[in-house]
């Protein structure tokens, strides 16, 4: 028994309310997610990685988008995802490569009024990526939120919702009912705030994943586009950080996120997919 334990007498201390509410949402919304590790690296065409070089197998059309005069201006291409170089996560493809474009110019091309409009991004699935990469066809934006090139590693672990998830609330109340059963709330802003303190930051969970819940350093765009709350899998979150002469900036310690229902990928249809981006 340790000298803590002596000096209650054998016992802990009873968890927070924070702690016991974390707890009971855990329980109810882990879901799997593949935690992605940037390192700066020279990359093959094929591995998963943000910034470089895609892989482009000969007769690939390069993503493209169009100005105001109505021209074809090349995307950016921005990150890719091997699937065989990832932990299996459920609904996802096991094989193939997924890849995304955005603009180099204003907001980077998230449309605000509609997010999955793929005009100003890109998203692309080569289901079969066997054929050698015959190299890209068009050169790096030169506004761009990312700079140098990173190798993506991958590890699998379990997640809660985030607080910034649109779905929060719901798990929150139900939470808060099950463990505090004899002072039942009615809704969220029934609850006492003495027993919120600190819970908030228990569930942030910042960082480059695909699969679990995304996090938003604003508001989640699910909450003001009801025909988007479908898109609940996330293929890839994509955070601000820095490595030496590498970077990610989306605004000021921003996070960028890609969205798309779970009957799509499932069916490896990336055609409607929820683009945002925000930050500090």
């Amino acid at each position: 028994m340790g000298l803590f334990d002596k000096l209650l007498g054998g016992k802990r201390p009873r968890a927070s309310a924070a702690e016991r509410l974390a707890e009971a949402i855990g329980a109810r919304s882990a879901a799997p997610f593949a935690e992605a590790r940037l390192t700066p690296a020279a990359t093959g065409p094929a591995e998963s990685k943000v910034g470089g070089a895609p892989y482009a197998p000969a007769g690939f059309e390069w993503p493209t988008d169009l100005t105001e005069g109505f021209e074809a201006r090349p995307l950016a291409f921005l990150a890719q995802l091997n699937f065989e170089e990832m932990p299996p996560l459920e609904g996802f493809p096991r094989r193939g490569i997924l890849q995304f474009y955005i603009s180099d110019g204003e907001h980077y091309g998230m449309d605000f009024e509609q997010p999955a409009r793929q005009r100003g991004f890109r998203v692309v699935f080569h289901e079969n990526a066997d054929a050698p990469s015959a190299g890209p066809s068009a050169e790096p934006g030169a506004l761009l939120p990312v700079r140098g090139e990173f190798r993506m590693t991958f590890e699998a672990g379990r997640m809660p919702v985030t607080a910034s998830d649109y779905r929060f609330d719901k798990y929150l109340l139900e939470a808060y009912n099950e463990t505090f059963p004899g002072s039942r709330a009615e809704s969220v802003e029934r609850i006492p705030d003495e027993r919120l303190e600190g819970l908030y930051e228990r569930l942030e969970c910042p960082g480059h994943r695909s699969g679990g819940y995304p996090s938003f350093t604003q508001l989640d765009p699910r909450e003001y586009h009801a025909e988007l709350k479908g898109h609940t899998t996330l293929l890839l979150q994509l955070a601000s950080a820095e490595d030496g002469e590498c970077s990610v900036r989306w605004g000021e310690g921003g996070t960028c996120v890609f969205l798309a229902r779970p009957e799509d990928v499932a069916k490896g249809d990336f055609s409607n997919v929820l683009y945002h981006w925000d930050g500090n």
